[in-house]
Formats: structure tokens, sequence, C-alpha cells
């Protein structure tokens, strides 16, 4: 008789506190990832249009940038992500021709 009431038991804790820890866990991971940002406050701009002291401008000791300067950081990125592009390309090509390669010896 024993043995029944400790079945009985481990059945109720497998049913009832498991798939609440599960959806205690997914719940708080999802909470974890979206509430420190909400709470943060909002990224949203003022409607009236004006400029928050995060958006003022440089800061204490700093030049603005120049329209060169921001012209010349455009187009280093731009030249990274070409090279990156064409390195990409070069090892999708190296895969493809290993893959029509058939394997020697054996």
């Amino acid at each position: 008789m024993s043995n029944a009431a400790n079945d009985n038991h481990s059945g109720s804790f497998s049913h009832a506190f498991l798939p609440g820890l599960i959806l205690g866990l997914v719940i708080g991971a999802v909470a974890g990832a979206f509430l420190p940002d909400f709470i943060g406050g909002s990224k949203i701009p003022t409607p009236s249009g004006e400029i928050t002291p995060r958006d003022a401008g440089p800061r204490d000791g700093e030049t603005p940038m120049t329209e060169e300067d921001i012209q010349g950081l455009i187009d280093e990125a731009e030249d990274a992500a070409e090279d990156t592009a064409d390195q990409a390309g070069d090892a999708a090509d190296d895969l493809l021709n290993d893959a029509e390669t058939p394997p020697s010896g054996g």
C-alpha cells in the first residue's frame, strides 16, 4: 500500500511542479531579455522635436566631426565591407570547388 501512495505523490510532482518550473524559466528568460530595455526609458524621440541631453551633440572637450571625417568613415566601412564580401565569395568558390572535386586515393 505504501508503494501506491509514493507513486501517487511522485506522479503529482511531475504533473504539477515540472511544467510550472519550465514555464517559469521561459517567462523569466523572456522578461530578463526585454524588461531592462523597457525600464531603461523611451528611445523614441520627443514629439515636439526637442533635443534631449543624450542627443545634444559632442561631449565636453570633443570636437564635432566634419563632413570630410564622416565621409572618410563611410568610405572605410564600404571598403571593409567590400573586402569581406570578396573574402566570403572566395571562400564559397573554394568550398564549391572542393565539393565538385572527387576524393583522391582509396
